[in-house]
């Protein structure tokens, strides 16, 4: 063989090793490339999936902060109500002592006290309520006092026991207080179980 047939065939073999290399260059490549893609589409997904994620759990609080704000508005705007209603009671009740059914209103206040009581009753009553009181009483045939200090309430009585053990307030206020408890309770019962 001649120099110039190993050089040829020398160039064509490493011509062949130069294609060979070249065309496994290209297919590592191509892998590569798939690789990337493949990992690129993942971190992709996984990256929408922490989005969607952010975004569902701002939604969450953002309705939950509505909820409970539109709740709490709901609260404030009943109470609002109910506190008007209260207001009115309060100034019939102020007015109720110089209606003729005055009278009849103590008796059913002053008999309810007397159910609580035994022995001899104290009575504190509004000035202008003291002679009504001494007549309901002496009528009852039970043994009672009435305070020398008026009692400053729109209507209504305070009774005790002598030995101040038991004391019954029956005072338009206090009822008053008493109905808007309960019914305080009622709204937010029924608030809360809507």
């Amino acid at each position: 063989m001649a120099l110039e047939d190993i050089l040829r065939a020398l160039e064509e073999k490493t011509k062949a090793r130069v294609e060979a290399i070249t065309m496994e260059g290209r297919q590592r490549v191509k892998e590569i490339m798939t690789d990337v893609e493949r990992e690129s589409a993942h971190t992709r997904r996984l990256t929408l999936k922490k989005v969607e994620g952010q975004v569902r759990s701002e939604a969450t609080v953002v309705v939950y902060s509505a909820s409970l704000k539109a709740r709490s508005e709901l609260i404030k705007a009943q109470e609002e109500v109910v506190g008007e209603a209260f207001r009115i009671a309060e100034q019939r009740l102020l007015a109720l002592h110089q209606d003729e059914s005055y009278s009849r209103i103590f008796e059913i206040l002053l008999d309810e006290s007397l159910q609580y009581l035994s022995g001899e009753v104290v009575l504190e009553v509004r000035e202008d309520d003291r002679a009504l009181a001494k007549e309901l009483m002496a009528a009852r045939k039970v043994p009672y006092s009435v305070s020398d200090t008026p009692l400053e309430v729109s209507g209504g009585l305070i009774a005790g026991s002598a030995d101040g053990d038991v004391t019954v307030f029956n005072t338009f206020e206090s009822r008053l207080d008493k109905a808007r408890d309960k019914l305080k309770l009622e709204i937010s019962s029924a608030l809360f179980e809507a």
